[in-house]
């Protein structure tokens, strides 16, 4: 009767652990879902014209109070398609801290230019397409996205870093720019149509 009794009680406080750790894995689903539309909602109101809005990551921190929250980092582009696009990382705290907010963090500005060679980091795409008609060998590029407005850039990673595509409807050629995780313009080649 006592093995019984015990074999129950060890069953009970098993599915209790189950439970509880369900419940706790299912309230940080609904905070994060939550602070994801809170984020949007709010980025998309200050860049209404934004070509790309997203949730980059979140960590769980702790305030001084001894309550955790997110730390929510986004990123919000604007002028994707064009030879200078403007990245932008923000930091939101969720549940809201004191309503003190990080600086937004530029990464890329309307000054259109980024770093090449050694402590260079190429990270995003937006650094990419500045850094193929911007940086040491990209004169051609340049002047062809000076020459052609409609020029659009498309940029991928690669393993070796960044592959830029240069397109423009009203010329009858592109180009397809590599560049270095260090920014530096490995190779561009002419695309003829």
């Amino acid at each position: 009767m006592q093995d019984k009794l015990a074999t129950t009680i060890v069953v009970l406080l098993i599915v209790s652990l189950v439970i509880v750790a369900g419940m706790k894995f299912y309230e940080e689903s609904v905070q994060i879902n939550d602070a994801s539309d809170y984020v949007l909602e709010d980025l998309v109101g200050k860049h209404p014209t934004a070509d790309s809005v997203e949730i980059m990551d979140w960590d769980t921190r702790t305030n001084p109070q001894g309550e955790d929250y997110l730390r929510v980092r986004a990123a919000v582009t604007e002028g994707l398609y064009t030879p200078c696009p403007i990245r932008i990382h923000y930091f939101y705290h969720y549940p809201v801290q004191n309503f003190v907010t990080d600086a937004p963090e530029y990464i890329t500005t309307s000054e259109c230019k980024i770093c090449e060679g050694e402590g260079c980091a190429i990270a995003f795409p937006e650094e990419a397409i500045i850094a193929s008609h911007m940086n040491s060998g990209g004169e051609s590029v340049h002047k062809y996205t000076t020459g052609y407005s409609d020029a659009i850039p498309t940029a991928d990673k690669t393993e070796n870093g960044w592959r830029v595509l240069w397109n423009s409807d009203s010329a009858k050629f592109g180009y397809i720019v590599d560049i270095a995780k260090n920014g530096e313009i490995e190779h561009v080649e002419t695309v003829y149509y």
